[in-house]
């Protein structure tokens, strides 16, 4: 694959240790260490323990990776042009192909190999008579266009997909590369074969044909040595009354990853996660999990809603009511808002400062859950090794801290990710900031550990 140009981010690699420099996978003795050269990955010789026995590589071997797929689309069914000019991932008639469930994936479109014609087959101009936001494969009317927003036009194009692809070693000393299977957006890398041991993954980037070191992720650690600040103990009555079998009422309040974006069905949401895992550590509980939740909100939606009004909708046409939180009565209350990443230490203790205040005539308990990682334009890193230094993460903490409130450390738990031989855009399902079924799985693991 061609040197990753991390599409979307404009953020440059070559500068930065890639992400599997200076990491082993634990099970190798010595050598086994991966390169990349042009069209492969070259995995030196060495030894390894694969249940129990040392198993030894006696030469280098070259594994070619294939490149990126890329899906041709002939004559897409008719679209009609959006009068708002294409631009992110929000306006814009959207391309089908490219298609990340509700956004399309950033990066993925060849955009050189785009032709929109009229209904007469007539192919029309870009810039004329259409415009085109590439990187996220949506298109717009042109400032002198042959069509209108209401003729239909169809598109023939192309566009790439991911993959994760893994790194084998047999117990007779063979290595090998296993493919994973290509999807537009969260690439799932395959497991090894039977009494193989995976050494590393390979992350296959929209459109590659050549390899870079950094798309190389030795799995290094295990999910369980991830450390993370999430609090054990700092809800004690929310915990006594789960032990005594007493009713309990808990609020997960949030955004859209609460609400649920993009978890693959209802019950792989964070929030259902951590509701199942709650009642099979305390079976005998009276529980009640309640989701009050609404997509791209931020807690100021819901704590002045007439000042920031959610979407335009004021009053009870807004779902943004913290009215609504109040009149569950929660013993517990969860807060996730990545929408709030963009506040500062003194807006954090500030905002959440109000947030108890509000809650404490009712004694309900507080666990903040920090952010997962966001695309890497958001995070401000130059690849997927980066460590979360958002000011608003790191005043969470402290804020719990000194609050002497619950944190669930969602993001730590992603920095880790990089470990364990995954790059976090693979677990973003629309390549933005809406985790997959992995991803949602992360922040109930972590609220669980509150309740020990």
């Amino acid at each position: 694959m061609k040197k990753t140009s991390w599409a979307c981010v404009g953020l440059l690699v070559a500068a930065v240790t890639a992400p599997g420099a200076g990491l082993r996978n634990p099970h190798v003795r010595d050598g086994l260490e991966l390169s990349a050269q042009g069209a492969a990955v070259v995995v030196a010789p060495g030894a390894c323990e694969i249940n129990g026995q040392v198993v030894r590589v006696a030469v280098a071997i070259a594994l070619p990776v294939a490149p990126g797929p890329v899906v041709s689309v002939t004559n897409d069914p008719p679209y009609r042009l959006s009068a708002d000019k294409p631009q992110g991932f929000a306006k814009g008639t959207r391309l089908r192909g490219p298609n990340a469930r509700d956004v399309n994936a950033c990066g993925s479109l060849v955009s050189a190999s785009l032709e929109v014609r009229a209904k007469d087959g007539a192919l029309l101009k870009l810039g004329e008579d259409y415009l085109l936001d590439a990187a996220w494969g949506h298109l717009g009317i042109g400032p002198h266009s042959s069509v209108t927003t209401n003729d239909p036009v169809t598109a023939t194009y192309r566009y790439a997909l991911l993959r994760m692809d893994t790194i084998q070693v047999s117990a007779d000393g063979k290595v090998s590369l296993k493919p994973g299977v290509a999807r537009v957006s969260a690439p799932v890398p395959p497991a090894a074969d039977a009494g193989c041991l995976a050494l590393a993954h390979v992350f296959v980037n929209y459109g590659d044909t050549t390899v870079h070191q950094d798309q190389l992720f030795t799995i290094a650690e295990t999910p369980e040595q991830a450390i993370t600040a999430s609090t054990p103990g700092r809800i004690p009555k929310t915990l006594a009354l789960l032990k005594a079998g007493k009713p309990v009422t808990v609020v997960c309040w949030g955004d859209s990853v609460t609400a649920g974006g993009n978890a693959s069905t209802p019950d792989k949401r964070y929030v259902d996660v951590f509701a199942a895992g709650l009642r099979e550590r305390f079976p005998q509980a009276q529980l009640t999990v309640s989701n009050i939740s609404a997509g791209g909100s931020r807690s100021a939606n819901w704590l002045f809603p007439d000042k920031f009004p959610y979407r335009t909708l004021r009053g009870a046409a807004s779902p943004c009511q913290f009215q609504r939180i109040l009149d569950a009565k929660p013993d517990l209350v969860t807060i996730e808002f990545v929408n709030d990443a963009g506040l500062t230490p003194a807006q954090v203790e500030e905002t959440y400062s109000d947030i108890l205040t509000r809650l404490q005539p009712l004694g309900t308990e507080v666990v903040l859950i920090t952010p997962h990682y966001t695309m890497l334009k958001m995070m401000g890193f130059a690849n997927m090794a980066g460590q979360d230094r958002r000011p608003y993460v790191l005043a969470l903490r402290q804020f719990a801290g000194k609050h002497s409130v619950g944190l669930a450390d969602a993001s730590a738990r992603w920095e880790h990710l990089w470990k364990e031989g995954l790059p976090y855009l693979t677990l973003l399902d629309n390549t933005i900031n809406h985790p997959d079924d992995r991803g949602h799985r992360l922040f109930a693991e972590e609220l669980w550990k509150c309740f020990r």
